[in-house]
């Protein structure tokens, strides 16, 4: 039962009792109606009383939803959800029409023991459900295509973000690397953005260790599509950062610094403020000369870190496609550790008052 999530309409769970309430949580989906236009396709099915096509979209959109609320709540510590609600509403305006979909409940740490010795007594199953049978055909047909390098179906993309399929994850961003950007599926179409969002999703709904491994090991290759993943999925880890220091890569590892994550610990706390302290005290590479100018006259020049002459008041080197400080950082780089400050001061604050 330790890996167990059970997510529930109910305020309880038969047998388990409630150990802490860790807060109300929700999440939003809006979609647009074109999600449906392939449903003309296969109109007959209405004439039957239902719409197959319509309702096995809703059903992902739907479990799409239940997933990313239970990745919110894992990230709090939770490992289950009650009181679960789920509202469909439709937004129109501007000749336009969408659905939102609006899934809440509450986080909660469950004591799982009473439920474990309940159930030690249980005998195997002598059957197995065409449910648990089509599931594990899904994963083993999936398996194959990501070893074989073939894209997966928007079916088979909502699958293995709600379930886990265990070796898949490096297969799959090497599929990824491989496809994004090609002649077949170019950065800005269509086919390239729904890749991209199928990907991060994924990346997202991983065990946040395997993400942050697999992620930060491949930033080095493919920094700025890797870091678009990582930015969206709130992929920050505070002892790669510190990996990626170690190996010379500070322009990564400054960019790095802002990206979120879904919550924090005292712990990461420490860590990110060891990491502050390490750009607030960069050793400088650029250096403050005297010089002699006309009539013998003293004057004080900075020299960049690539050896540019700038006036002593310069801060950044004026030298076009340089603009360096005297650290080696351009202004863009300083803000972005001045942002990170910032965060870190927040959260001693925040986390000094709980």
């Amino acid at each position: 039962m330790e890996n167990d999530f059970i997510i529930t309409s109910t305020n309880n769970i038969e047998g388990g009792s409630i150990k802490n309430y860790l807060g109300v949580i929700n999440n939003n989906v809006v979609v647009g109606t074109n999600i449906f236009s392939d449903i003309g396709a296969s109109i007959i099915d209405i004439f039957g009383g239902a719409s197959t096509s319509y309702q096995n979209k809703l059903k992902n959109i739907y479990e799409s939803s239940i997933q990313n609320l239970k990745i919110k709540a894992k990230n709090l510590g939770a490992n289950a959800i009650l009181s679960l609600s789920i509202d469909f509403d439709e937004i129109s305006g501007g000749n336009k029409s969408m659905f939102m979909i609006s899934v809440s409940g509450t986080a909660v740490i469950i004591n799982y023991e009473s439920i474990k010795v309940e159930r030690k007594g249980l005998v195997s199953k002598e059957s197995i459900s065409i449910d648990i049978l089509k599931n594990e055909l899904t994963k083993k047909n999936i398996i194959q295509k990501v070893t074989e390098g073939k894209n997966l179906s928007q079916d088979e993309w909502y699958f293995v973000q709600q379930n886990t399929i265990s070796n898949i994850s490096e297969g799959i961003l090497h599929n990824f690397l491989t496809n994004y950007g090609s002649f077949e599926i170019p950065v800005d179409s269509e086919k390239g953005k729904t890749l991209i969002n199928n990907v991060t999703n994924y990346f997202r709904a991983l065990e946040e260790d395997e993400a942050i491994d697999k992620l930060y090991n491949k930033v080095i290759e493919k920094p700025s599509i890797i870091l678009n993943i990582m930015q969206n999925a709130n992929i920050f880890s505070a002892d790669k950062i510190d990996w990626l220091i170690n190996k010379k890569l500070i322009n990564t590892a400054i960019i790095c610094l802002n990206i979120n994550k879904d919550s924090y610990s005292n712990d990461e706390c420490i860590k990110m403020n060891k990491l502050l302290e390490y750009f607030e005290n960069i050793e400088n590479k650029g250096e403050v000369k005297i010089s002699k100018a006309i009539l013998g006259k003293e004057k004080e020049k900075y020299i960049c870190p690539n050896g540019h002459s700038n006036n002593i008041e310069s801060i950044y080197c004026e030298t076009y496609n340089c603009s360096q400080n005297i650290k080696g950082l351009i202004k863009n780089q300083v803000d972005q550790i001045n942002q990170f400050k910032l965060k870190v001061e927040t959260l001693k604050s925040l986390l000094d008052n709980k």
